[in-house]
């Protein structure tokens, strides 16, 4: 549970204002952990979606467990790496209707999402790399996601999913624990 919603805020004002007890205070409650998340193939599977009669934002509901397990495991954040993350947005009352519907998923699963990547035009390594850079000190973080990542940064860091066929296991959970908690 993110006790501290106005982390980004403090972060910000330490950054601008360069004054020391803001600095300590930011780098408190700064959070440690990240977890980069992906949609589609990773929260979502092919069999439940051909079974799913609804449209829009289609989260299986038993990934969408396994991630609250990585969460509540490790205390990581939820950054949102996904296309979806266009329709989101920190403010409820800034997300569209899509993102309004992502953020009721979350809820019901007791999740908080934390951030999104920026939308720079260019890969996602890219926008991931962008956003560490301004939210430092991250000690660690895994990205979940069903296409290859390439960069070097992400080396160490990166989860493929099995793409849309399963989305989400529970070998990539514990391998993503693995990861946040320095176990490998």
């Amino acid at each position: 549970m993110n006790l501290f919603p106005f982390t980004r805020i403090w972060m910000q004002t330490a950054t601008l204002q360069c004054h020391s007890n803001y600095i300590v205070l930011a780098m408190i409650f700064m959070p440690d952990k990240i977890v980069f998340l992906d949609f589609d193939g990773v929260l979502n599977s092919e069999k439940y979606v051909r079974g799913c009669k609804e449209y829009g934002v289609i989260i299986d509901p038993a990934r969408i467990i396994l991630l609250k397990q990585l969460i509540d495991a490790t205390d990581a954040k939820i950054v949102l790496s996904t296309a979806w993350r266009e329709h989101w947005d920190q403010d409820d009352k800034k997300c569209d209707t899509v993102g309004r519907r992502i953020n009721d998923l979350f809820k019901q699963y007791r999740l908080h999402i934390f951030d999104k990547i920026p939308s720079l035009g260019c890969c996602r390594e890219d926008e991931i790399a962008a956003w560490l850079r301004n939210h430092t000190p991250v000690k660690n973080f895994v990205v979940l996601d069903d296409r290859f990542l390439s960069s070097p940064l992400l080396l160490g860091h990166f989860i493929k999913t099995s793409n849309y066929r399963n989305g989400l296991e529970e070998a990539d959970v514990k391998k993503s624990i693995e990861i946040l908690e320095n176990r490998m």
